[in-house]
Order: structure tokens, then sequence, then C-alpha cells
């Protein structure tokens, strides 16, 4: 019973991670990047004492993850729920299609119509 409940999970995380990979692990990057960065800037402000800029180097570090998460949330989360809604109103579509032969299916498989100008140089 539990393996089918960590198999159905590591489906589940799977499916989920596939599409935002590439986004996550950039923006881990970004973080990790932000927080060595900073981390050097807390090393030199422990050594020389100069503590004058050190509540802007935390504003700019909190700022810059969250500048990086909106990016990251505009990029790639917008886009997956764009692709998603897009493919449900295909999906539905061609459901309402599917059911109703309304005659011009055959229309629908061209893939270009001819005009009515096209048809008379065709009959000549």
């Amino acid at each position: 019973m539990y393996n089918f409940l960590k198999i159905g999970a590591v489906i589940v995380t799977g499916r989920f991670l596939k599409p935002r990979f590439k986004g996550l692990l950039a923006l881990i990057a970004f973080w990790f990047i932000i927080r060595f960065l900073h981390n050097e800037y807390l090393s030199y402000v422990s050594l020389s004492g100069d503590t004058q800029h050190l509540i802007l180097a935390s504003l700019i570090k909190i700022t810059l993850y969250l500048l990086a998460f909106l990016i990251y949330v505009f990029m790639v989360e917008r886009r997956i729920l764009m692709r998603s809604s897009t493919e449900i109103e295909a999906q539905q579509m061609q459901a309402r299609t599917a059911g109703t032969d309304d005659g011009f299916d055959f229309l629908r498989q061209k893939k270009k119509l001819d005009s009515p100008t096209d048809q008379l140089l065709k009959k000549k």
C-alpha cells in the first residue's frame, strides 16, 4: 500500500517539476550567488568594523531575493499557466466539434482554402 503512495508521490513530483526545473535551478543558483556575495560583505564588515552600510546591504539582499522570485513567477509560472489554459480551451473545442457533424469537416481538414477567384482560374 505504501509503495503505491511513494510511487504516486514521485510521479506527481516529477510532473510538477518537469516544466519548472530549469527556472528553479536558475533561481536557486542566483539565490546562492546573492547569499555568497552578502556573506563576503559580512566577512569584510567583521574584519574592518565598518558597519555603515550593513542595513543597506541586507535590504538589497532581500530586494534581490524578491525580485528574482518575481521574475521566476512571471517568466516560468505564467507561461505554464497560459499553456495549460490554452490546452484546456483546445480540448473543450475538440469535444464540442467531435460529437457534432455539421457537414463542414472536409473544409476543416484542408490546409488552404481556395478563394472564389482561385476557383474561377482553376476552371479555365
